[in-house]
């Protein structure tokens, strides 16, 4: 099949392939080499430094990670996937491949894909196999003469507005093309709330596939914008006094044909396991929001009275929680949770929720009442952590989700977030500038 496949590349004019993976900050790296040696790849692998995994946005690497000198900038293999190999309809003679990392011939702890795999593993030996599905919403945005970022569309009321009064370049068109070029299973696009904020949805899949999924969404909304000269941006709230991007993961579980979520005699429509499920989600919330919530941007989204998570909660279609429960049952009963903002990694965000899930399920956790009413729990709650350094201080504490996705993952991850989370207290932004300098 493996021969085919390559065949039918060089057929179709293919002669180089990019090979991506994801570090566990959510940044793509990759490698292009040429057609003719993915074969020889995908046995022997390519070498990169595993010390990638240490490095932040700022191209730092900070002490402590465990995966720096501590293990002597060693090479890991990168092996190409080649279920996930596909054409780039936006650069020539170019597909790409997404792959696994491994260090001494086993699964690098580190890696996102590999957590995501332990914890579908998880799922399924509970006879439990988790579909997911992605909502990712981003704002389309230029930069200025003065290095400022507006909308790429500054006019208001344009929600579920699709023309070219919204996109007068196209070039949300080029992204839906380019989606859907990309062989993605596209679903829909749509104006949201916000001037120049947008959302393009897939189906949902598996876990490992919608995950593989909606990291190429982002890859490929991000690279069109970048075409037209434009920044194509996922952080929760990415303008000041604009509104906020969420991103929002729907679980369902499924086995011998049907969703075991799915009900009709039971409780609101859902199964015990539905409701233990989401008794794990509750639990584990405060814990594994600095993976879903991985920036400092991303907690000006946790704002009382907005449409976004504040308390650790759940709701009937109630769009101001924590984990929301739609309306649709059969084979579309699902939870969705509203944790997270598009800055997280897909991998990520989709392996704790399972790891939460799941040990809600062993454990048939309680999720006590619902919040009906927007903005209103109907018992005290716990507020999700309100910053970054809050909830990294949440992560270490909770024991499960430490030991889930490794020790020597959060010790990377929580070293390279330490390092952010004190360079942005020590940062002077120019609100404080504006706001203090001349009156004091």
């Amino acid at each position: 099949m493996a021969d085919d496949r390559l065949r039918e590349l060089a057929k179709a004019g293919v002669t180089r392939v990019r090979v991506h993976y994801a570090d566990l900050i959510g940044t793509t790296r990759a490698k292009v080499i040429p057609l003719d040696v993915l074969e020889r790849a995908c046995e022997e692998g390519l070498n990169f430094c595993v010390s990638v995994f240490a490095i932040d946005h700022a191209g730092v690497m900070p002490d402590g990670t465990g995966i720096r000198d501590e293990v002597n900038f060693r090479d890991m293999q990168v092996i190409p996937d080649l279920e996930t190999l596909r054409i780039v309809p936006w650069e020539r003679e170019t597909a790409i491949c997404l792959a696994d990392c491994r260090l001494d011939g086993k699964p690098l702890e580190t890696d996102p894909r590999n957590i995501l795999r332990r914890a579908i593993a998880a799922a399924e030996g509970k006879g439990l196999r988790i579909s997911v599905g992605h909502e990712l919403e981003f704002f389309l945005l230029r930069w200025t003469p003065e290095r400022r970022l507006e909308p790429y569309q500054p006019t208001p009321g344009l929600v579920y507005r699709m023309d070219a009064r919204a996109d007068p370049g196209g070039v949300v068109r080029q992204m839906e093309d380019n989606v859907r070029g990309l062989g993605l299973p596209f679903v829909c696009v749509n104006h949201e709330y916000d001037p120049s904020q947008w959302e393009i949805n897939t189906r949902f899949a598996d876990a490992l596939t919608a995950a593989d999924e909606a990291h190429l969404l982002k890859l490929a909304v991000k690279e069109t914008a970048a075409i037209h000269g434009l920044v194509a941006t996922f952080i929760g709230r990415p303008t000041e006094g604009g509104g906020t991007s969420g991103y929002h993961l729907h679980f369902s579980a499924w086995g011998g044909g049907r969703n075991f979520f799915d009900d009709p005699q039971g409780k609101l429509g859902l199964s015990d396991d539905a409701h233990a499920f989401l008794g794990g989600l509750l639990a584990h919330a405060r814990g594994m929001t600095a993976v879903c919530a991985p920036t400092v941007n991303a907690y000006k989204r946790f704002v009382a009275q907005e449409l976004g998570p504040y308390f650790v909660d759940w709701g009937t279609d109630n769009r101001s929680v924590c984990v929301r429960i739609p309306a649709e049952r059969g084979e579309a009963a699902r939870l969705e949770s509203r944790l997270g903002d598009g800055s997280a990694s897909a991998y990520l965000a989709s392996a704790v929720h399972i790891f939460a899930g799941v040990d809600g399920v062993e454990r048939r956790l309680d999720p006590g009442p619902p919040t009906e009413r927007v903005y209103e729990p109907p018992v005290e709650r716990e507020t999700v952590p309100l910053s970054l350094g809050e909830a990294l201080d949440a992560l270490e504490a909770d024991s499960f989700t430490r030991a889930a996705v490794g020790e020597q993952f959060v010790q990377a991850f929580v070293t390279i977030k330490r390092n952010e989370w004190r360079r942005f207290r020590l940062a002077v932004t120019d609100w404080e500038l504006r706001e203090y300098a001349d009156a004091l």
